[in-house]
């Protein structure tokens, strides 16, 4: 501080000096020697020491007496406000196209426009909004809008705990596109598996607090309302049903029996207990991250109570027109589609580290009950335990290599549930790479099911050469046979382009 003030006075005593030689008369003996005798620079203000030059004491030259502010070049409140407040979105648009376009009852093609629009006030608020229009077009034509709070949250951390509070997404687990851990947000499944894990979460309201100790943290998570993952029962190419209704309706079945199909109902039940809440605990030794977590939760995923059409059998072929050719036997009821959702208990694990140049990562979470669709159209309740371990390499290309190895294991196996074999093992990752410096990408993401002969494979080009622009042309293939989980969806092979916009 006094060597700034040092400066400024002699800065300011130059001035004075050139400002007095203009204005000095010739005889300059005429200025008082007295006045100078006892001017320390150190102590004296600004005005005392322009005062030892002037020419004539009863006048005072007063310079710079409408001088710059000593904070000039620090932040008023105004900027400190707008820096307290950042206002950022992004803007999306992806369309699909069918590669089978003359299939009766399906959607050929699809759109997709979403908006968020996101506040955030000294990264401790945050306050996000999202508009989200989904379309399938041509065959069974249908369309969903919402405009919606997505975040609303507040949070706050320091050396001892963090806590944040409101609607948001909380992240568990360590593995990629499939985790067990994961399980305190639900999914947006209308588009399947095209969008990006990321993408299809869902925020909820929750209450997150963290402890913070010398060796380990403790985390625990209060969910108060269910709220359940978005999926369609029927009309497009990923509902639960398919296009049944459609392809019943386009069928030779008596006029009597396509009434009764079409007029079919889905009546959701409300779950029995709203309120979840989570732990976890997570620690490192040596190089390796661990957690352990517990979630006592309701499955965001519907368990199907009751179908109205009785004394069916779709195992060989799921729906549509698996399912007319099975109606003239069947039992038809006045019941509804009832559908629940159950309580459940997630017990998890988790780590991550490296080993050379590997990342080495993997889960494993059993499930006290699970639902899973059976061949009567109706859900059976079983234990399940999954596990997945993964690793990743970036080669000296800059190639990225993502490979995971996944096994689930259904207890209490019964031979009519859809999809999946008592144990189901299922290789998935990712290939990726730059092909023009950074602006034009390459990847291949795929998951093949080896007892089941099951496979997805999806090829896509990003282009990034524009600020702030991202534009991705991809395919989404399925292959397997109709009991398959892949192979359910076997006919609904497409192209995508996704066009995005950050600000």
């Amino acid at each position: 501080m006094i060597q700034i003030r040092s400066i400024k006075c002699w800065f300011i005593l130059i001035i004075a000096i050139i400002s007095s030689l203009v204005t000095m008369p010739e005889n300059s003996s005429a200025l008082p020697s007295n006045r100078i005798k006892n001017v320390t620079f150190e102590q004296q203000e600004i005005q005392e020491t322009i005062l030892v030059f002037q020419e004539k004491p009863q006048s005072p030259v007063i310079l710079f007496d409408n001088t710059l502010p000593d904070d000039i070049f620090t932040e008023t409140d105004t900027d400190n406000k707008k820096a307290d407040i950042s206002i950022s979105g992004i803007l999306q648009m992806r369309g699909s196209l069918q590669t089978h376009q003359d299939d009766v009852g399906e959607n050929n093609t699809s759109l997709r426009n979403r908006i968020l629009v996101e506040a955030k006030y000294k990264n401790r608020v945050t306050l996000s909004g999202l508009s989200d229009f989904l379309y399938f077009g041509k065959e069974d034509e249908t369309d969903d809008y919402d405009l919606d709070l997505y975040e609303a949250k507040w949070e706050h951390t320091d050396k001892k705990f963090g806590i944040s509070l409101g609607r948001q997404i909380v992240r568990w687990g360590k593995t990629d596109q499939i985790s067990p851990v994961d399980t305190l947000n639900p999914e947006d499944l209308r588009e399947f598996i095209i969008p990006e894990y990321e993408e299809r979460k869902i925020p909820v309201w929750m209450a997150d607090l963290k402890l913070f100790f010398d060796d380990f943290t403790l985390e625990g998570v209060y969910i108060p309302w269910f709220e359940k993952s978005k999926l369609d029962y029927f009309q497009t190419n990923w509902s639960v049903f398919k296009h049944t209704k459609k392809q019943i309706q386009e069928s030779l079945l008596p006029f009597a029996l396509k009434d009764y199909v079409k007029n079919l109902q889905v009546h959701e039940q409300d779950p029995d207990t709203e309120a979840e809440f989570a732990l976890r605990l997570s620690t490192t030794v040596k190089n390796i991250d661990l957690g352990v977590s517990f979630h006592r939760t309701t499955e965001d995923v519907p368990y199907i109570k009751s179908f109205p059409v009785k004394n069916i059998n779709v195992k060989e072929n799921i729906l549509g027109e698996g399912l007319a050719s099975r109606l003239t036997n069947a039992i038809l009821t006045d019941e509804t589609i009832k559908i629940g959702y159950k309580s459940t208990i997630i017990a998890g694990v988790e780590f991550e580290t490296t080993l050379a140049d590997f990342g080495l990562r993997g889960e494993a979470a059993w499930q006290e009950n699970e639902s899973f669709l059976t061949s009567s159209l109706t859900s059976v309740r079983k234990p399940s335990f999954t596990t997945i371990l993964g690793a990743d390499y970036t080669t000296a290309k800059d190639i990225y290599l993502n490979l995971q190895f996944a096994h689930r294991h259904i207890a209490d196996y019964t031979s009519d549930i859809l999809f999946f074999e008592q144990d189901t093992y299922t290789f998935l990752g990712e290939i990726n790479w730059n092909i023009f410096f950074d602006w034009l990408n390459a990847s291949i993401h795929y998951s093949k099911t080896l007892n089941t002969n099951e496979w997805y494979l999806s090829p896509q080009l990003k282009y990034t050469y524009v600020t702030n622009l991202e534009c991705t042309l991809g395919a989404g293939i399925f292959s397997g046979s109709s009991d398959t989980w892949f192979g359910n969806v076997n006919d609904f092979d497409l192209f995508f382009l996704d066009i995005s916009y950050r600000f």
